[in-house]
Formats: C-alpha cells, sequence, structure tokens
C-alpha cells in the first residue's frame, strides 16, 4: 500500500485506529512515514475521539478532520452528493432487507406468515437512514478526494452487517475501498440480550403505567370512548383542532357537515410539542385524543380473548430465543421486529375493544402504522394511507402496505409501488388540504391590502425547505440565511417590494437569527415585510395562505410541496434548485417556467416580469403542467376523503378486493 496517498475514514474510533495501525506498521515503525487521515465525521474535541487522536498523531499519523458540507458537494453530473445518495438509499435499504431475509429462515417465515411484505417493509425502513449515511460518506470520500485530484486515495469504513461490500463498491469507483470489523459490540441493539432487555424494559413502564393509573384512580381514562360504535384509529401528525384555516388535524372534519357516524381516535405516538387542545370541543364531535400510555390502560382489559394476541405472543417469544442463537445480522433486526410485534400486541387489544373498523394514516414512518398494518386483515380492518407532500420519491420509510392510496393522482402512483412492496390499491382525490383554502382567503386578501398601504406594489413570498444543522444535510443554515437577507436587501433597496416569509417549522423563523436582526429590524420598518407564522413545533400556516398574499412565490425543488400548493391556489411559483437534484417531476417542470439554478437568477427573472419582459410573461405559471399533479382542483378533495373513510369504516369495504394495481 503507497504510504504517501491519503485515507479517508468514516469516523475515529478504536477499531478504525487498530485497522490503521495494522495496514501502516511497517511504514511508521521501519520508514518512519507520517500517514495522512482525513476523517469524515465530526471530531470531538473532547473524550474518547480527543484520546486517540492523541495517541495516532504520537505513531505518525496525521489526523484531521475532512471540512465539507453534504449540500455543497457536487457529482461530476452536477447533483450534489446529499441528493444523489437519498436516491440511492432506497435502493441499498430494499437489497439489504431482502439479504437478510435470505439469510433469516425465520424473519422469511414471518414475512409470509403476517403478509403484504410488510415485515420486509419495516426493516427496509429501519435501514433508509443508516444507508443514506454510508452512501454519503462514500460519494464524500471520492468527491474530495477528485477535488484534491488525488488518483490513489483510499477509503476505510465499517463494515457493516447488514450492507455487504459488493453492494457499497459502486459508490466510490475510484477509490480503494478498505473495511474494519467491530471487536466487540457496545451498541444494545447488536447485543444477544438486546430482544430480552427490551421486553423488560417495556413490562417496567407497562407497571410504572399501572401505578401511575392506580395512584391517580385513572382506572376510567377516557370513560367517553364508546366501545359500542364503529371507529376510526388515526395517528397524530399535526396539530389537533376544529379550525381548518391552519393545517391542523383532522382535515377531513367540517364542523358544517355535522358529527361524522362514527368515533374518531386519535393516537399521539410521539413527542412533538403541540398547540393545547380543547377536548371537550373536539369530544362533541366524536374525535377522541389518546396518549400511548392510555392506549395500553384501554387495551389491558380485553387482551385474554384476542386471538390474535396470542399469534403475537409467540412471534415475541421466538424473537427472544433466535435472538440467542442466530446470526449477527438477525440480533439488530430483531430488536425492531420485535418492538413491532409488541406494538401490534397492544393495538390488537384496543382495536377489538373499541371496534376499530379502519385506520388511516399518512406518516407511514411511524411504528404504529406499520403494526396496525401487520394485523389489520386479521382484524377485518379496512387500512387507509393518504398522500400529503409532493413527493418525488418514496423510499421505504414513507412507502405502505395499506388496503388502499389516496394520492393526488395517477402521477404518483408508481412511487408508492417498488419490489413487491405497494398498497393494495390506489385511489385519486387531489390535493388534500384544499377544501382548507376558502377559510383563509379573506385573511389572505386583508393581508395583501395592509403591504399594498406600506407602498408594495409587488410582493414576494418565501418558503424553505428543511435545514440540516450536521455536515451531512443538503441546506446548511447558511444558505438559508443568504436567500433571506437577499430578499431583505431587495425590500430595503426598492420601496415597491413586499417580502412575505414563510417558513415549514417554526425553529427556522429569521427572528431565531441573531445574526439577521439589524437587517429583520430595518426590513420590519418598512411596513412592508411580514413573517407569517402560526404553531408550536410545525408553522401550521398553509403556504397557499402565504402565497395567495403575494404576486408570486419561491420555493424550492426539493420536496416542493408549498411551491405546489401555492400553484393549486392559483398563484405563481418559482422552483429553485441550486443543488442539481434530479426528481421524476423534472420532465414536468421543464414543460413550465419555473425552475431556476439560484435566487439571484430567480430574482431577475421576476424583475424582467415586472418591466414587461414578454419571455417573462409565463414566469412561475404551472398552468401547463398543474392537472398532471391534481386533475380535480375543485377544492373538494377532503370530501372525497372523508367518503373513503365512511365507507372504510361503516361498511369496511375493501377487505375482499387484494388486487394491487400495475401501473
Amino acid at each position: 500500500m503507497n504510504a504517501k496517498a491519503v485515507i479517508y475514514c468514516d469516523c475515529l474510533n478504536a477499531h478504525a485506529c487498530i485497522k490503521l495501525i495494522q495496514l501502516y506498521w511497517r511504514d511508521l515503525f521501519l520508514k518512519r512515514t507520517i500517514i495522512n487521515i482525513k476523517v469524515l465525521d465530526p471530531i470531538s474535541d473532547y473524550g474518547w475521539p480527543f484520546f486517540l487522536k492523541f495517541i495516532m498523531q504520537r505513531l505518525r499519523f496525521r489526523i484531521e478532520e475532512a471540512k465539507f458540507f453534504a449540500g455543497h458537494l457536487r457529482k461530476p453530473d452536477g447533483e450534489v452528493i446529499y441528493s444523489a445518495a437519498a436516491n440511492v438509499s432506497k435502493e441499498l435499504a430494499f437489497k439489504a432487507s431482502e439479504s437478510i431475509l435470505l439469510q433469516s429462515k425465520f424473519l422469511e417465515q414471518l414475512n409470509h406468515k403476517w403478509g403484504r411484505n410488510t415485515i420486509l417493509k419495516h426493516i427496509a425502513s429501519s435501514l433508509q437512514m443508516p444507508a443514506m449515511k454510508i452512501a454519503t460518506q462514500f460519494m464524500a470520500a471520492e468527491t474530495l478526494s477528485q477535488k484534491v485530484d488525488d488518483n490513489n486515495a483510499f477509503l476505510l469504513v465499517r463494515h457493516h452487517a447488514y450492507f455487504e461490500p459488493n453492494l457499497l463498491y459502486a459508490l466510490a469507483p475510484n477509490l480503494k475501498v478498505l473495511f474494519y470489523r467491530t471487536l466487540f459490540n457496545i451498541s444494545l441493539r447488536r447485543n444477544r440480550v438486546s430482544v430480552l432487555i427490551l421486553l423488560f424494559y417495556l413490562k417496567l413502564r407497562e407497571i410504572k403505567w399501572l401505578f401511575e393509573s392506580f395512584i391517580r384512580l385513572e382506572s376510567n381514562i377516557h370513560s367517553h370512548l364508546k366501545n359500542f360504535e364503529p371507529s376510526l384509529l388515526v395517528l397524530q401528525e399535526d396539530d389537533l383542532s376544529l379550525d381548518r384555516s391552519y393545517r391542523t388535524q383532522p382535515h377531513w372534519f367540517f364542523v358544517e357537515d355535522g358529527k361524522p357516524p362514527f368515533q374518531t381516535i386519535v393516537l399521539k405516538a410521539g413527542s412533538v410539542p403541540r398547540l393545547p387542545v380543547d377536548a371537550e370541543a373536539l369530544k362533541s364531535y366524536g374525535i377522541i385524543p389518546i396518549s400511548e400510555k392510555e392506549l395500553y390502560l384501554l387495551s389491558i382489559k380485553f387482551r385474554a380473548s384476542n386471538p390474535v394476541r396470542h399469534l403475537l405472543l409467540k412471534d415475541i417469544w421466538k424473537c427472544v430465543i433466535t435472538s440467542f442463537r442466530g446470526s449477527s445480522v438477525e440480533i439488530a433486526t430483531l430488536f425492531d421486529i420485535t418492538r413491532l410485534l409488541y406494538n401490534a400486541n397492544v393495538l390488537a387489544s384496543f382495536c377489538e375493544q373499541y371496534h376499530v373498523k379502519a385506520f388511516m394514516t399518512c406518516e407511514n414512518y411511524m411504528e404504529h402504522a406499520d403494526a396496525m398494518m401487520l394485523i389489520a386483515s386479521n382484524l377485518d380492518i379496512t387500512t387507509l394511507s393518504y398522500q400529503y407532500s409532493n413527493m418525488s420519491k418514496a423510499g421505504p420509510i414513507m412507502m405502505t402496505t395499506a388496503d388502499l392510496m389516496l394520492t393526488f393522482s395517477p402521477l404518483y402512483h408508481r412511487r408508492w409501488t417498488y419490489n413487491g412492496i405497494s398498497p393494495g390499491t390506489f385511489a385519486d382525490i387531489g390535493y388534500p388540504y384544499d377544501t382548507s383554502f376558502k377559510y383563509f382567503r379573506k385573511r389572505a386578501c386583508e393581508r395583501k391590502r395592509v403591504l399594498e398601504k406600506a407602498g408594495a406594489q409587488f410582493v414576494i413570498c418565501c418558503f424553505d425547505e428543511s435545514m440540516q444543522t450536521d455536515k451531512y444535510g443538503l441546506i446548511s443554515e447558511d444558505d438559508h440565511y443568504s436567500e433571506i437577507l437577499m430578499l431583505m436587501k431587495l425590500v430595503l433597496g426598492d420601496p415597491s417590494v413586499g417580502l412575505i416569509i414563510k417558513t415549514q417549522f417554526q425553529w427556522n423563523s429569521p427572528a431565531r437569527y441573531p445574526k439577521l436582526a439589524s437587517t429583520r429590524a430595518a426590513v420590519n420598518a418598512t411596513g412592508r415585510y411580514i413573517e407569517l407564522s402560526y404553531g408550536i413545533h410545525r408553522n401550521i400556516v398553509f403556504p397557499a395562505e402565504a402565497a395567495l398574499s403575494a404576486d408570486i412565490s419561491i420555493g424550492h425543488a426539493i420536496g416542493a410541496s408549498a411551491p405546489l400548493e401555492a400553484a393549486l391556489s392559483g398563484g405563481r411559483c418559482i422552483l429553485l434548485n441550486p443543488y442539481g437534484a434530479k426528481s421524476e417531476n423534472d420532465l414536468l417542470y421543464s414543460q413550465a417556467n419555473i425552475v431556476y439554478s439560484s435566487m439571484t437568477s430567480a430574482l431577475s427573472a421576476i424583475n424582467s416580469l415586472r418591466s414587461g419582459n414578454p419571455d417573462c410573461a409565463n414566469l412561475g405559471d404551472w398552468s401547463p403542467i398543474i392537472d398532471q399533479f391534481d386533475p380535480f382542483r375543485d377544492e373538494r378533495s377532503s370530501y372525497r376523503l372523508r367518503n373513503f373513510l365512511e365507507q372504510a369504516v361503516l361498511r369496511n369495504i375493501g377487505k375482499n378486493d387484494r388486487q394491487r394495481t400495475t401501473d
């Protein structure tokens, strides 16, 4: 091995250091050569990494962190490596999950037993983020080596039990890839007692909940839940409210339509902070929120006579036994599968007790979603999933094995179908939030008048996309800051321009950036600047409300849900794609004048539009392609969704038709 070559290493840990010493001991101790190591993961200045760096430097290794941000590194074709890695991670996760089933007779039988490839999908979901991290590291190392014109670079990475080397070499074809193995497992999930420890923890939590219930006299908790009415079970994915002018849940229910002929049970299965809930108002319309703790307490009364529970418990104990005698590939997988089966066990008892006839979700990555898909057929429950975003690709995390998938249009069917995993059938309903447009139009018009009164003759609205603070992200804080600053300076320099900022999450608000404080104060003083925000975690103002207050909107091609909503509400909207990201929507986007490579080029086009340049008359106009995204555009999508729900709950439709669509 060439001692002068640069070695890229995934992270600084004892296993990697031992491998490096083994590879280079001759050069270190005989030739006294300095070995250059560039570590991809951040190196802490404290603790174990600091100690390892100190030792390795004394052994004549030159250790430094490779400085990069995944959203700034580009492949030869111009696409940033974050986007390229995201596209690759889906295939990697599925190949790895299929390999796991081939190597594990028990898991393969479990997948076949519960049907619909739900177990396979769940395993692939758990592997997608690790696959994303690995793919990004490989592509980052290759790109960095090419930037310094190093044709003799190496990459040293941990050997992953799930991702065999032959799956990974193609990610960095110009690097010599080496693997090191961990000598001991410090991760709980990779320990043979992991499944037993998990069950012990879950049992302790049950005891704690029962004790709290006894002490606080909560034995009659949620007694207003009726166990003789048909029920719809949904997961809480947004703030709960009856106010349809904001993005809240259940968004398919409108007070003027009256109480549904079934009760809606909303399970809060996460720790995301939400707005306060008016439980009494919701209760009057049969909408009952419950926590995961309450789900357990309400389920225990009915467990003894539940046959599905017997099957689940039997498989849970098989997981325990297999974890002790199974292969290393199975251990961590069994940890996730056991937790899935445990949640399914609790849900099975609850659903039978409270006559749950249908289950629906849109956030298919939630563990309770897969748990319901697992048991629904045995309990004669219809499962539904609905599309909520302009998703260009659906990886295993967002895929579903529901009986029915409600999509915007036929454009999206293929994106939820991959390798034997798909919904039972599809139905198109249009954009599911467009029924709320009429509830905030007046508010948007009033806001536009306020800006015009302050002198704004042309109003620009800006949408953001999620930022990542670590080096493996796509959009950095500096990127976000630069775009907002450019727009603020435009307002300060042109008294005819107004600006509306509508962020996706509260933490992205310009108010949270100290370095924007002075500029923000100046632009706010003009009266031509508005930060449109409401909520605690997510900014639950609809993008369409911001778009209706503006003359044109600017969003991002990555994601592009807010821009699509803006276009569906009738507004102009531009997509920024400074990342060279590729998606299945690109061909459609090219048929309209909507995609620009930077904020600078977008603002230049807007200036041409305002100047009357005929070449820019169609700027931000989605009309040539909008019907491909939503063929309805009648603001009645929520009614179509509710109709499917009523059929599912009251007549339990869909259970006899298991035909998969073949698009």
